[in-house]
């Protein structure tokens, strides 16, 4: 998988996917000592008078605990979406800061992600703090430039059981010349596939339970299945539009343009991944030269020629998808698992009726052929990186101590025993009035609580990880079986060595590889809309051509050699 920056916005999924229970199964250090939170901190009613009264320790105990005094570090998201996870007054950001002094200062980008973050490191007027897609070419920029502290000195110097508690594997595969530079957000253990709640490595596509039954509720097996009832769907609900997808993109999603288009490309294509390696030539080729990744836009091309796609969805923001979602104006859209379930449906049902909710459909076949998501345990979302600016660099990285351990990844999800959680037979549970919020109103839990939104360095671990999915499947029975149907579908991808594939970039490829990302950012848009299949061949060859004449095949040796180097550093080969 290349650099997705908002594909990771299934970190707005996998964010959000936390609270459905979507943690990853197991960990190393079991969650021991959580449970025993409450009488191991010292709080006071206020964060200031808990910092004032903290801010000398004994030297022995946590290194977050030496200092408590108040402090604030700025820090940059990446994404601009995210404005669930802004400090403002919410329980746990005010729980972090009575227990550690430590106020986030988080600014999200103001218009484009990428143009934004490329500005501020070439004036080099950084933040205290980034967070940052592991992945994206900008980190190789900050490393190469000196501009951000390797986790490795900061650790040592001031924080050394937060080395400690770090997966060996998470450290080997994160390193950088021999060094880690970032605390990964996200990253899981080995056994997620079979732990945890089942994963849904897609944005799945979803039909509106009322017209689904008003059409006969029949099977939806096939795509030509799918093309039927939003046929159907159109003629019987002619202001409804019949297909929603999520905004195109490929600068941020990825080379699949939309992140709703995976439903579709691992139907049409269900061995892309393996099928793009060619040890031959030793080149791993663009997904764009692939037939079945092909038909699946040549599928999307069909339904705009039917009257089923709306073309403003070319050019929509997600604001404006997320709108029209809302209001149920879709009869098939597509959104990722836990948001449907937790955020949308809810605000459906309370507004305009619980027979206008969606639900989900399951995998289609493409050609005869059935689907497979490539599913396998996450190698970290975004990346927490301290900069040469940091004003104080060693709370920071005292603080991260906080956040990785046990005590804090509990305060992060759950807060206070009996105040917001309790323990039943062993494992935390919301009290349920906080329980209810989550599951009736999301935004409004988030705005009010915060969890899973302050430190923002999601990690495993058994006891959340247990409480979870215990929650899971009591508390949200439809998404969890859901899931499970989807999940029939999924295959570890995990040894085929195809993350972080894109060059560098800076490099002389990685110039290449953007002119690449941006011509087929046009394409689609002419694909999508051309009118006959000789039209969209003709585009599609123009678009080839094109690439190639661009250096195309300079990438693909590129991306050849950092497959072998992932392969490296998961010790497959």
């Amino acid at each position: 998988m290349e650099t997705k920056g908002l594909k990771v916005l299934a970190a707005a999924a996998i964010a959000a996917t936390v609270l459905a229970g979507c943690g990853s199964g197991g960990g190393n250090d079991g969650g021991n000592g959580a449970a025993n939170t409450a009488s191991d901190t010292k709080t006071t009613n206020n964060a200031g008078n808990a910092a004032g009264n903290a801010a000398t320790q004994a030297d022995s105990g946590p290194s977050w605990k030496k200092d408590t005094s108040p402090f604030t570090f700025t820090q940059y998201f990446y994404g601009n979406w995210a404005s669930n996870y802004l400090w403002k007054d919410q329980y746990a950001m005010k729980l972090a800061t009575e227990k550690t002094g430590i106020t986030i200062d988080r600014k999200l980008a103001t218009g484009n992600d990428e143009d934004y973050l490329n500005t501020m490191i070439a004036s080099g007027d950084l933040p205290d703090t980034i967070m940052l897609d592991w992945n994206n070419p900008a980190v190789t920029k900050l490393i190469k430039n000196g501009m951000v502290y390797s986790m490795d000195e900061l650790m040592d110097k001031y924080a050394p059981d937060l080395k400690k508690m770090l997966d060996p594997d998470m450290v080997k595969y994160h390193s950088i010349d021999g060094k880690l530079w970032y605390l990964p957000n996200f990253y899981e253990t080995k056994d997620r596939l079979t732990s945890g709640v089942p994963i849904t490595p897609i944005r799945p596509w979803f039909i509106r339970s009322d017209i689904y039954k008003a059409i006969g509720s029949p099977k939806i097996e096939t795509t030509d299945d799918l093309t039927n009832a939003l046929k159907q769907a159109k003629a019987k609900f002619p202001k409804i539009s019949p297909v929603g997808v999520e905004f195109f993109d490929v600068a941020k999603i990825g080379f699949e343009g939309s992140l709703s288009m995976d439903y579709l490309i691992d139907s049409f294509s269900p061995k892309l991944l393996e099928d793009r390696v060619k040890a031959d030539k030793q080149i791993v080729e663009y997904p764009m030269r692939n037939k079945g990744f092909i038909d699946a836009f040549r599928y999307m091309s069909q339904l705009s020629r039917d009257g089923l796609f709306d073309p403003q969805l070319l050019i929509y923001k997600q604001e404006q998808y997320e709108e029209k979602l809302y209001g149920a104006q879709y009869a098939v859209a597509s959104q990722f698992m836990n948001g449907m379930y937790t955020q949308y449906n809810p605000k459906i049902e309370s507004t305009l009726g619980k027979d206008q909710k969606y639900q989900a459909l399951g995998g289609v076949k493409a050609n005869g052929q059935d689907p497979r998501y490539p599913a396998s345990r996450l190698m970290g979302w975004q990346g927490f990186f301290i900069t040469k600016a940091a004003k104080n660099p060693e709370r920071i990285i005292r603080f991260l101590e906080y956040a990785w351990s046990d005590e804090g990844q509990l305060d992060f999800r759950y807060g206070k025993e009996g105040e917001t959680y309790d323990m039943v037979d062993g494992l935390p549970q919301y009290k349920p009035e906080v329980q209810e919020l989550m599951l009736k109103d999301n935004s409004a839990w988030y705005a009010k609580y915060g969890f899973t939104a302050s430190t923002l360095l999601w990690r495993a671990g058994k006891l959340w990880d247990d409480a979870s999915t215990r929650d899971f499947k009591k508390d949200q029975p439809d998404q969890f079986a859901a899931a499970k149907e989807l999940e029939k579908y999924n295959f570890d991808n995990y040894s085929l060595g195809m993350e972080n594939l894109e060059p560098d970039g800076s490099s002389p490829e990685g110039v290449i590889n953007a002119k690449i990302k941006d011509l087929w950012n046009k394409t689609i848009p002419k694909l999508i809309l051309s009118k006959t299949d000789a039209e969209f061949d003709g585009i599609y060859n123009d678009f080839i051509g094109q690439m190639d004449q661009v250096g195309a095949e300079k990438v693909e040796k590129v991306m050849w050699q950092r497959h072998l180097q992932d392969l490296e550093k998961k010790g497959i080969q």
